[in-house]
């Protein structure tokens, strides 16, 4: 008997490791063909980071840089090795004076990152086919989460299937994909960051063009005319830092400050104001209630330069330079928009200078100072912070003024070496408020006394 025993298990054995052997050469071959995938996204954005920094673009450079570690997620170990040579280059290095790009190599750099994220979004949903493949369940999850995340749709095929750029999704795995997206009234089920934590937008319709995405349950009209005054902004704001984002701005709009609320809850954040530009998720999140139309527009238009800025190039500002670029398009008084014509540039209202003229916070102050902080327990001191930031950068930014080269080569280093930043983060504005203090440190009693004799003149 035992030794039947003995030869029933070493026959079973035998069958056994055929199937066991299969599986993980299966495996391994999948294993291989995700490193090779990921290796090849680190390439393309690493050879467009080379070409960007040949053309002179080094925001978009350095932002590629920083894609091409992240999205290879170590498979590519020279575009790890490359991004740390360039930020150990110094100041010569992102700060020799260049003219302003063209408008046709902007756009040809555009062109080429859109086309690498279109790729990405391809490899990222071949690896997720593979993982389902060899019954990997989160493998797939977290690919299929990143093709989400570059604007993969979902599809309900008539078998009742649920679909991602063509790959079928098993039914253990179609309730997870459905907590992902939302399906807005009028366009395709895709990605969102709330649904992906549990908030489920409501009666949300959506109108979008390839730079911009704005989605409110405000009327259809409402949405409409909120994508055509964001739309008139983006021309304004590429010419003022030489470069657009690669993906598109999403714009949220809540008609009730109680949605708003529990949405930025459901994102792990929260604000005093009305409106937040949230890094994390890629988005600007607004409240409309109790705000009129005039009021409406400049949060809309400065928390999507917030928006804009980190998508050129993620460098992380402190917050006066962070506040007073965005007043500076958004800013009450700072524009006038007619539903057709947008004009930025202008003095912010007479009200908000008066107020900060007569209790302008000293500079050292105004330098060191957390924008949410101030809201939340002076809110009239948050104001005057905010409009004194945009004076600030307004006077630093005078052309022909004293300060005005300087100023430029500090931006241009914070923006070409992504101070403090990593794509995807939020990042550390210390490091930019460093670099500030070390070029203009020395000068700062010299910077106060002029910019208050200069204030009256606005």
């Amino acid at each position: 008997m035992r030794r039947l025993a003995t030869a029933v298990s070493l026959a079973l054995l035998s069958c056994s490791l055929p199937a066991q052997d299969a599986k993980a050469m299966k495996r391994a071959d999948h294993d291989k063909r995700t490193a090779k995938e990921l290796y090849e996204v680190g390439k393309r954005h690493l050879d467009i980071g080379l070409w960007a920094r040949d053309a002179g673009l080094n925001p978009q450079a350095t932002t590629q840089f920083l894609r091409a570690e992240s999205a290879s997620q170590g498979q590519h170990e020279g575009a790890r090795v490359v991004l740390g040579v360039m930020r150990g280059y110094g100041d010569a290095f992102w700060t020799r004076d260049r003219k302003q790009p063209p408008r046709a190599l902007l756009a040809d750099y555009q062109k080429r990152a859109a086309a690498a994220d279109q790729r990405d979004r391809k490899s990222f949903v071949e690896i997720a086919r593979g993982a389902l493949q060899v019954a990997d369940p989160e493998q797939a999850k977290k690919y299929l989460l990143q093709a989400l995340q570059l604007g993969a749709e979902v599809e309900l095929d008539p078998k009742g299937k649920h679909k991602v750029d063509g790959i079928t999704i098993p039914p253990e795995l179609a309730a997870w994909l459905v907590e992902q997206t939302i399906e807005v009234q009028n366009g395709p089920r895709r990605f969102e960051a709330g649904a992906a934590r549990g908030f489920q937008l409501q009666g949300f319709r959506e109108h979008a063009s390839a730079p911009l995405i704005v989605r409110t349950d405000l009327s259809a009209e409402r949405c409409q005319q909120l994508h055509t005054l964001a739309s008139a902004l983006l021309p304004a704001l590429q010419e003022r830092l030489q470069g657009a984002p690669t993906r598109p701005l999403l714009l949220l709009v809540f008609a009730q400050r109680t949605a708003f609320d529990g949405y930025l809850k459901s994102l792990g954040t929260a604000t005093a104001g009305s409106g937040l530009c949230d890094y994390g998720s890629y988005q600007t999140i607004v409240s409309a209630e109790g705000l009129a139309d005039d009021e409406l527009h400049a949060m809309v238009l400065h928390e999507l330069s917030h928006l804009y800025f980190w998508g050129t190039a993620p460098a992380a500002m402190p917050d006066w330079y962070a506040e007073g670029f965005a007043e500076s398009f958004g800013g009450q008084g700072t524009f006038t928009w007619d539903g057709k014509q947008l004009q930025l540039g202008m003095v912010m209202r007479k009200d908000r200078l008066e107020a900060m003229r007569q209790a302008p916070l000293p500079l050292r102050e105004l330098l060191d100072s957390s924008a949410e902080r101030l809201l939340g327990s002076d809110r009239d001191k948050g104001l005057r912070f905010y409009a004194q930031s945009w004076a600030l950068q307004r006077f630093l930014r005078q052309s022909g003024g004293a300060w005005e080269k300087r100023f430029a080569h500090w931006e241009a280093l914070c923006r070409g070496a992504v101070l403090g930043a990593a794509e995807g983060r939020y990042g550390d504005a210390q490091a930019a408020q460093d670099q500030f203090l070390r070029l203009f440190g020395k000068d700062l009693d010299l910077i106060e006394q002029q910019f208050l004799a200069w204030l009256p003149t606005l």
